[in-house]
C-alpha cells in the first residue's frame, strides 16, 4: 500500500509542472529581467559619491550627555568596491586618547529601497548594522541601529546621521546614542575636509 502511495505522488510531481510549463517560463523570463535590474547600481548608489576620497577629519567624542566633548584629528578614506555598488571607508585617529580605526560599508539595496551600512572599529568587537533611507538629493542620510550597550548589556539604538556639508566637497557624520525610553545624545561626531592634494 505505501508503495502504490509513492507511485501515485512521483506521477502527480512528474505531471503538475508539465501542466504548468508555459506559465512558468513567462514568469522566469520576467524574474530573470527584474533580477538583473536589481544587480546593476542605479541612481540611489551614484548619491554615496559624497562620501569618496580622502579627507582630514576633526573627531569629537562625548563621554556621557553633560560632558564637553574631546576633540582630536584623524584620517579617512573613502573608495568604490565591487563594481561601484558600495563605498568602503576607513578611518584613523585617536580617541580619549587610544589609537583609533574603524571601517565602514554602506550601499544602497535595491530591492528594499534603502541604504545599509556596517560599522566595525578597534574599541570593540561588534559589529552594528545600519538601516535608513534620504530624500531624493541624499544631502542628509538618517540611519539607525541596534546596540548593546557592553557595560549595562541593556540593548540599546544607534543613530548615525550623514551630511553632505558643501557642493565642493566634505560631510559630516554624527553618532547618536537612543536609549529605551527614547532619548538620545551625541557620543561622536566626524567633520570631514577634502585631504589636500
Amino acid at each position: 500500500m505505501h508503495r502504490n502511495f509513492w507511485i501515485i505522488v512521483l506521477t502527480l510531481l512528474v505531471w503538475v509542472p508539465a501542466d504548468h510549463a508555459v506559465s512558468q517560463d513567462d514568469s522566469e523570463e520576467t524574474t530573470t529581467e527584474e533580477l538583473e535590474a536589481l544587480t546593476v547600481p542605479s541612481e540611489p548608489h551614484e548619491l554615496l559619491a559624497g562620501t569618496v576620497g580622502d579627507w582630514t577629519l576633526t573627531i569629537r567624542v562625548w563621554s556621557s550627555p553633560e560632558a564637553e566633548p574631546i576633540e582630536s584629528v584623524g584620517s579617512a578614506t573613502g573608495r568604490w568596491i565591487l563594481g561601484d555598488r558600495f563605498v568602503e571607508t576607513t578611518f584613523e585617529g585617536e580617541v580619549l586618547g587610544r589609537p583609533f580605526e574603524a571601517l565602514k560599508i554602506e550601499g544602497y539595496e535595491t530591492v528594499n529601497q534603502e541604504y545599509v551600512s556596517t560599522w566595525r572599529d578597534n574599541l570593540g568587537t561588534y559589529t552594528m548594522i545600519f538601516r535608513g533611507r534620504c530624500a531624493s538629493t541624499c544631502e542628509t542620510r538618517t540611519m539607525m541601529a541596534d546596540f548593546r550597550d557592553p557595560v549595562s548589556t541593556k540593548k540599546l539604538k544607534i543613530k548615525g546621521v550623514t551630511t553632505i556639508t558643501d557642493e565642493e566637497g566634505g560631510y559630516t557624520y554624527e553618532s547618536f546614542v537612543v536609549t529605551p525610553d527614547g532619548q538620545e545624545f551625541k557620543n561622536m561626531e566626524l567633520v570631514a575636509a577634502h585631504s589636500a592634494p
